[in-house]
This record gives C-alpha cells, structure tokens and sequence, in this order.
C-alpha cells in the first residue's frame, strides 16, 4: 500500500508544479498588463484637454501632457479644444515614454452683417438651422454651408458658402420688400355714376380703380338706377390689374374719339385698363361718358387721367410724365480669404472688406480685389437705380515653391502654428511673411521669420538643429553681442552698476587729489563694488566702495554708494617754534606729529544716459571724517592739551553735492570729469596749506581722468 502511495505521488508531483508555475506565470503577466504606462501627448496646437476612450471620462490633462500613466493596450484619445473639431486619435499602449501626437484641424467662423436697415435683426439659418438674429457670427466646420436670412414681409436671402479651415467668411446682406399680395381692378361701363359693389362692399362709382384687393376670386356688382344689375366673378392677380368694361344700357349711342398724347416717346396708352398702343395713339368709336387714360414708361410714373366722351366728337388728351425716383444702386464687395485685402473701385481704394459704395453711378464698374500672398480678384458689374452689384470675391493665395532639410532624424515643419509635414520638405508656402519651426525630439525647437516673394524658384531652407542643453551659434552670436555692448556702454561714475564680470579701471588727476587711482568691479546686476586709492603726498587715502542701483528706463538710472576708508601721511619732529612754546609753558616738548584719518561716505546718484555713448551724474551725499593732523593745530587745542596728551582729532560731518560728465569714445575707453562742492559743514584742517600756500581747504574739488574697460 505504502508502495503504491509512493508511486503515485511520483506521478502526480511533476504535474502540480507545473500548475503552480503556470499560475504565477499567469498572475504575474496579468499584473504585468495592467501596470499603467508613461506616455507622453501632444497636439498642434497646444492646449488641448485629453480625454480617455469617452469624454464623459476624467480628462487626462491640457496638451502638452508629459508621463501621463495609461492601461496597456488599445486605446482612443480624444482632443477638445476652442475652435478647433474634436480630434480622435487610436493608440496602442505598449512602450513607455512614447510620444503620441495629432494635428487639430481649426474650424470656421461665419460673420453676417446687415448691408442695410432691414437686415438688422432678421433671423438666420446656417444648413436649416435656426441659429440668431443679425449681426451673427457662429463657429463652423470648413466646407459649404447653405446661409438664410429672412424676416417677413421680406425676400428672404439665400447663398451657399464654402470655408476653409480657419477663415473668416463675412456675408453683407440686404433684404427687399416682398412684391405686393395685391391686384387692382379697373371698373368702367357705359353708365357714368354707377355705384360698384366688390363682396358685398360699395368701392364708388364708375369709372373706379380699385386697389388693395386680394389676390383670388371677387364677385364684383354694378347697380346704375333704372338699369338691371350686373354681377360677375373676376380674378385678381397679385401685382397685376384686371379690367371690367360692362354694358349696361340696352343700346349705345354713337361713340366719339380719344386721342392720347404724352411727353415720352413710345409711352404705352391704357383706355380703361386696356392698352390701346404707343404715343400718340388715337382710339375711334369710344363710347360717350367716362373714361380713365393712363401712361406708363419704363423709368417713369404712371400719369392717369378721366376724360368725358361725347358722341361725335373728338377728345385730345396730353399726359405728362415725371422721372422715377428709384435710388441709386450700390456696389457690394464681400471677399472670401485674408482679412488684410484691399479693394479698388473704379481704381479708388475702397479699403478693407466688407465694402458697400452707396454712391455709385449707373453704369458698368471694375472691381479689383488684392491682399498680400493672394492672387488678384478682378471682376465688373452694372448698377443702374434701384438695382445693386453684389460681388463674392473669393481669395486664392500664392504658392512659393520651398525645400526644408534639417540635420535631425524625426524633424517637422511647422508653418505660422500649422503641422505641414515631416522634414525633408518639399512643397508650396503662401507668399508673404511666416514663422516657421523645425521640431525634432531631444533638440531645441528652431524659430524663423521668413519672407516668400512671388517666383517658381525653389527656395532652400537648411536648419541646423541644437541638442537641448546646448547653446546655437545664434544664442552665442547674441551673447557675444550682448556682452560688446555692455561693455561699450559702461561708466564708472554713473548710478548704473556695471555689469557682473567686468571690471574698470580709472586714472585721474585734479584738486585736492594729485593723483587716483578705482577698480571698479560687477558683481550682480545691480551691485557694483570697487576700491580707491589717491594721495596729494601728506596724506594717502584707501578706500572700499559699495553701490546699489537700478534702471528702470535705457535713459535713467538711479543708485545709493557707501565709501569707507582712511588714510595715512608721514610724520615730523617739532619745530623750534613748538619747542620754545612749550619751555615757556612748562611743558615737555611735544612728540613727532602722527598724521591719519578715518572716513565714512553715504551718497545718493541719479544719472542721465545718451543712449550708450556717456552719462551725466549727479549726486548728493554725507560725510563723516575724523582727521588727525596738528601741523596746523591752534593755539587752544594745544592749551586744552594736557602735558604728554595728544592734541584732539578734528572730528566733523558734511554735506556734499556734485556732478560727472562722462563720454564713452570705444568698448574700451571712456573719459570723464567732475566737479563736487561741500554745502555744509566745515573744512577738513588736514586739506589745507597742501602746497604751503596758506590756504585752508578750499571745499571745492575737481577731477579729471580716462577710464579703461575690460
């Protein structure tokens, strides 16, 4: 039995584990397809939101969307975006960080204006659909559109339009009154006075001329008294007249003559409804009583008249025609295309479009339509009164024949936002100004603003593109720029800092000062530092320097500067003089006279800029000096001296006003000079007697000196 178990169990162990691994196997390559996978999105243009296989779904996020996690597998992405069609794109998710791209076509837009004031606010229909009232612009899809307007009593306007992706299509309308609903009707008879019934209702007497009727059947009645009555049906045509002539009496007594004259040759003469011929026209056998007469020209009021027929006799009639008042016609210019074109009239510039020219005389006109990158529209029309020239130019642009080769692998081209294609490219661009771009993954994008001219040449665009990171031969060109004119434009004694990582250096001469030497060095774009050095032989000072400061405007710049420092001069013994002063005050004699001082300066500038070729400065600041110099000491300092104490230190405050003038000659040199006053305070004694003149510090200074950039 035991045997038997183990038999079985070799037999059956082999098959488990290849179960369980099958299992794990399955398990983990169920895991393994539902782990999500970074991808990357794009569309052209930008700014797309994204949603997955529904757009009732959570969107994924607004293009360009980078590591976006997706299930593995067959997929639809979906693009919305602002006047552009919903873009579907099928992807299959599979490899991680691809990039899946789609180019959204941009929609239409359709403007309807009113050309005149019965457009105005009339209902508008785009394919049948009732969309609003004019003025009215919508957003459609490129391709033909059926555009109504209408309103009632109104001819409705009817005109299919075609748009391309992107454009602006303008309709002008105008809306004419509809044709009349009406008819008129003539009633005359051999009875004058008669009275005329129409439905039932009395409209006068005969001879009549009843208008305003509807259009369809009327019974009309004719009651003269001590005659029967005459009734019958008479149709009335809209925008027509119809006649009625009946007899009413038993027997007619002989008829006279009529004859018609009229100031327009080829008028045509009506007797009582009925056209009797041109003028002159003459009609014998009239039967006597009333009648009406009328005239008609085209371009002419009708001109009517009641004449009284006598038997026998001849009647003459003059009728005269007054000119019709029909206002004059108008030329209408709607332009399907840019809309930066241009259009002519007769060779006078219009402007841009819609263009309605309400003065325009009768007779035939040359239309000119133009736009840069387009080929001219030219076409004529004939207006004459009461009739329009109404005229849809429709824009065709210019190609120019183009090759773009790129040094990257991937490359597309993209014109003025709008994926033309992979790179190398061949084919036609618009004549006129572009922005193109070179796009390729893991290299910066290129830019260029391009100008086509009209020709059949080829035009060769190579790009050369530059790995991300790195900077082009443009961007370094620039740099280099950048940097010479910075250095052309630096002062050393204007507000403005000078910029990070230059350096200048200023020689001067001038009073009290021989000579001075500042280093002057960028540190940020608004912090400059820098250290002096100047001497007049007793006295050496060194300095450190500190300003911060600000240009708002290329022509104004404005800073605060601290200077601190001291400086240093040679001793001496004293003089006999000394000597014999101090025997005579019982004092020891006084020791060598040290000389030195310590200075703190805190000065507000302002400056002027001529462009880059100098600065004029002005500033104003305080002082703070503790000086030790008793060469010169008074006799009360000395007297407040007690025996081997040194003489006090000449401790003050000023307050100190001046101004530069700077002049840049090269990239490198510049020269310069100043002047500086003290307002307030007193002398430094150490400034004084410098040449042994006698004369104390001056409190008036000047410099003058080179500068060297580099």
């Amino acid at each position: 039995m035991a045997r038997s178990f183990s038999r079985l169990w070799v037999l059956v162990r082999p098959c488990s584990v290849a179960v369980l691994f099958s299992v794990a196997a399955g398990v983990g390559a169920t895991a393994r397809a539902q782990r999500p996978v970074p991808v990357n999105i794009e569309s052209s243009p930008p700014g797309a939101t994204v949603y997955l296989n529904s757009p009732e779904s959570q969107p994924l996020g607004v293009t360009p969307i980078t590591a976006a996690r997706l299930p593995r597998g067959n997929h639809t992405l979906i693009f919305r975006l602002a006047n552009h069609e919903e873009g579907r794109l099928p992807i299959n998710v599979a490899r991680r960080r691809e990039t899946f791209r789609i180019t959204l076509v941009p929609q239409a837009r359709i403007v309807v204006t009113a050309a005149n004031e019965s457009a105005l606010s009339a209902s508008v229909r785009i394919d049948g659909q009732p969309l609003g009232n004019v003025p009215f612009e919508r957003v459609v899809a490129p391709g033909r559109h059926l555009v109504q307007v209408s309103r009632e009593g109104y001819v409705s306007f009817s005109q299919w339009i075609e748009v391309q992706p992107g454009q602006v299509a303008t309709i002008p309308v105008i809306l004419q009154r509809e044709a009349p609903q009406t008819g008129e009707l003539i009633v005359a008879s051999d009875v004058s006075g008669a009275a005329v019934f129409v439905d039932g209702e009395p409209r006068g007497t005969t001879p009549a001329v009843i208008d305003g009727l509807s259009a369809g059947e009327h019974r009309v009645e004719i009651r003269a008294e001590g005659l029967p009555p005459f009734s019958q049906i008479v149709r009335i045509e809209a925008g027509r007249r119809a006649t009625l002539n009946p007899t009413l009496r038993p027997s007619r007594p002989a008829g006279g003559t009529l004859r018609v004259l009229v100031n327009v040759p080829g008028a045509i003469v009506s007797l009582d409804g009925e056209p009797i011929g041109e003028s002159p026209a003459v009609r014998e056998n009239v039967p006597p009583g009333e009648h009406i007469v009328e005239a008609s020209a085209d371009g002419y009021q009708t001109a009517q008249q009641t004449v009284t027929i006598e038997p026998g006799a001849q009647r003459v009639v003059s009728l005269r025609l007054e000119p019709e008042q029909r206002p004059p016609g108008r030329i209408l210019v709607n332009v399907q295309g840019p809309a930066s074109a241009t259009v002519t009239v007769d060779g006078t510039d219009r402007g841009a479009p819609p263009v309605v020219v309400s003065d325009a005389s009768a007779g035939t006109h040359a239309i000119v339509v133009t736009a840069e990158g387009y080929e001219p529209y030219r076409e004529t029309c004939t207006t004459a009164p009461g009739r329009d020239c109404v005229i849809e130019a429709r824009m065709r642009p210019v190609g120019v024949p183009v090759q773009v080769r790129a040094n990257a692998r991937g490359a597309e081209l993209y014109v003025d936002g709008e994926l033309l294609g992979p790179v190398p490219y061949e084919g036609t661009i618009p004549v006129g100004e572009h922005r193109i771009e070179v796009r390729a993954p893991g290299y910066q994008t290129h830019v260029a603003q391009i100008r086509l001219a009209p020709g059949t040449e080829t035009r060769v665009i190579d790009v050369v593109l530059t790995a991300e990171g790195e900077l082009t031969e443009e961007q370094r060109a620039e740099l280099a720029r950048e940097r010479q004119r910075l250095r052309h434009g630096a002062t050393s004694h204007s507000a403005a800092p000078i910029p990070p990582d230059f350096a200048i250096v200023d020689v001067s001469v001038g009073w009290p000062w021989v000579a001075e030497l500042r280093l002057n060095v960028g540190i940020l774009e608004w912090v400059e530092g820098g250290f002096a050095m100047r001497t007049f032989g007793r006295l050496t000072e060194f300095e450190g320097r500190g300003k911060v400061g600000i240009r708002p405007l290329r022509q104004i710049s404005l800073a605060v500067q601290a200077r601190l420092g001291g400086g240093l001069g040679p001793s001496r013994e004293p003089t006999a003089e000394e000597r014999s002063w101090a025997m005579g005050m019982m004092r020891p004699a006084p020791e060598n006279h040290a000389v030195n001082a310590w200075f703190l300066l805190v000065e507000a500038l302002a400056s002027l800029h001529f462009s880059d070729r100098g600065a004029f400065t002005l500033w104003g600041g305080g002082d703070l000096h503790t000086d030790r110099y008793d060469w010169q000491a008074r006799d009360s300092d000395r007297l407040r001296a007690e025996p081997g104490q040194e003489i006090p230190r000449a401790d003050l405050a000023r307050f100190r006003f001046g101004g530069s003038l700077e002049v840049v000659l090269d990239r490198h040199w510049n020269v310069w000079g100043l002047l500086e006053g003290i307002l307030a305070g007193d002398g430094r004694i150490v400034l004084g007697d410098i040449f042994g003149t006698g004369v104390e510090d001056t409190e008036f200074y000047a410099r003058a000196g080179v500068t060297y950039k580099f």
